[in-house]
């Protein structure tokens, strides 16, 4: 009985070791759609270029790490997983940058990091002077999409003396990025108001000259 047992043991196994073997030697399941999640900016197509992943590939066998390496490498992109799916799909999810500033014919984006785009978007915020530093990123980010469509640039002599300035020619001093959120408040707020020069530094005292 014991030997019996045994051999009906070792038959299993085999037939799962040459089922593994097959599936993984043999198109038993190949790439029959590769599905991209997350992306704005940079097109699907592209996504798909850079997995390096081929229709008709073997599914079992696609190097997951490598595609979401070639998807990272593009300039939009800041993050990127590839997953597979049984049968037939290879999933990509894309996590973009958001572009905050434009200096020259750089990018920078919500963590300050520059990049480069053949076509940038309109609308960007020109940052001027120390302008592209990584606190300077971060206060921009901390504006409201709608606040930022409002200013035209941003300047700082140094990242503790950051000034946004309106389409209106109004100014808001910010100072440093510390309390971002705060100040990104306050700054809502005061476009709202009459007054041409506004100091957000202290976001709980606010002043207007």
């Amino acid at each position: 009985m014991k030997r019996r047992v045994a051999l009906i043991v070792a038959a299993v196994v085999a037939v799962a070791v040459l089922a593994g073997v097959a599936v993984w030697a043999l198109p038993v399941f190949t790439v029959r759609d590769i599905e991209v999640e997350g992306n704005t900016n940079v097109a699907t197509e592209q996504v798909v270029d850079a997995t390096g992943v081929g229709e008709r590939q073997n599914l079992v066998r696609v190097d997951t790490t490598a595609a979401a390496g070639g998807v990272a490498s593009l300039p939009w992109v800041r993050q990127a997983t590839v997953s597979r799916h049984l049968p037939g799909t290879l999933k990509v999810s894309v996590v973009e940058r958001t572009a905050v500033l434009k200096s020259g014919d750089k990018l920078i984006d919500e963590e300050g990091e520059e990049f480069s785009v053949d076509n940038p978007p309109e609308g960007i915020l020109e940052a001027e002077g120390a302008a592209a530093a990584p606190e300077v990123a971060e206060a921009a980010a901390a504006l409201d999409g709608e606040t930022r469509g409002q200013m035209a640039k941003v300047s700082a002599a140094s990242p503790e003396e950051i000034t946004f300035h309106t389409k209106d020619g109004r100014e808001i001093y910010w100072g440093s990025a510390e309390a971002a959120h705060d100040k990104a408040l306050a700054t809502r707020t005061v476009l709202k108001r009459e007054g041409q020069h506004w100091n957000v530094s202290n976001p709980q005292l606010v002043t207007v000259r």
